[in-house]
């Protein structure tokens, strides 16, 4: 049976992917931070493996494939949906903010390809599902942090994509808008904050996590062999239709 590695697995698309791919049969290793948040979920879908790590570690990731290895021998696609939401002008965001916003968003997904691309060569190849933002290519105020670093996703995404493309490894993204996560509660705290980022979309609302998630699952279990390298926008027309 194939093996997804789901990381972020406990959050509003996270969690979404999990059901989705447990429901048509893949194996699922669900991994974050907080092992309880983890447990909470293993309970909701029945089969799903917990797997903690933190993948902003290189080594504890690499140490987590080992384990995912030992546990199934195969490892055949990785969602990585994980990530943060900083919006700040940026002459008030700090050095260590934006360190962090990188490495929450960038080097997560870095590390992620980096430990799972040998078993993926060595073994049938694989699908890779990363995670940008409309803002890495659509100029928003108080978004430098944010979309710098998903910007460099969307760089590792066709640049992974090219490194692996004759090895049987699939990597793409998706890049969404504002979503119903719980990322984004802080930013959705009052029915005028989130008709204002309602109105920022062409369709007049903002998105659903299982929207998102479904979109990934299908990269994971549904896209075509000849798919790679490609950012996909998943944005309520955000970026690309006015208004």
């Amino acid at each position: 049976m194939s093996v997804v590695w789901v990381l972020g697995a406990a959050g509003g698309v996270g969690s979404n992917v999990c059901q989705n791919l447990s429901e048509e049969g893949w194996n699922i290793v669900a991994s974050g931070r907080t092992e309880e948040t983890l447990e909470s979920l293993s309970n909701e879908i029945s089969g799903l493996e917990i797997l903690p790590v933190d993948a902003r570690d290189a080594d504890a990731m690499k140490e987590a494939v080992g384990e995912i290895l030992q546990r199934h021998g195969r490892l055949d696609a990785v969602v990585v949906a994980v990530g943060s939401i900083l919006l700040r002008p940026l002459h008030a965001t700090s050095t260590e903010q934006v360190q962090d916003t990188i490495d929450q968003n960038f080097t997560t997904a870095f590390n992620a390809i980096r430990s799972a691309a040998v078993p993926m060569m060595r073994g049938e190849g694989g699908r890779i599902v990363l995670f940008s933002s409309v803002a890495a290519t659509h100029g928003m105020t108080n978004h430098a942090a944010i979309a710098a670093a998903k910007a460099a996703v969307e760089g590792l995404t066709r640049a992974s994509a090219a490194d692996y493309a004759k090895r049987g490894i699939r990597v793409n993204a998706i890049a969404p808008a504002m979503t119903d996560t719980p990322m984004s509660e802080h930013l959705l705290k009052n029915d005028a904050s989130r008709k204002i980022s309602d109105l920022m979309h062409p369709v007049g609302r903002i998105g659903e996590a299982k929207e998102i998630a479904d979109v990934a699952s299908w990269l994971v279990n549904g896209a075509p062999e000849w798919m790679t390298g490609q950012i996909i926008g998943v944005n309520g027309g955000l970026g690309t239709i006015k208004p």
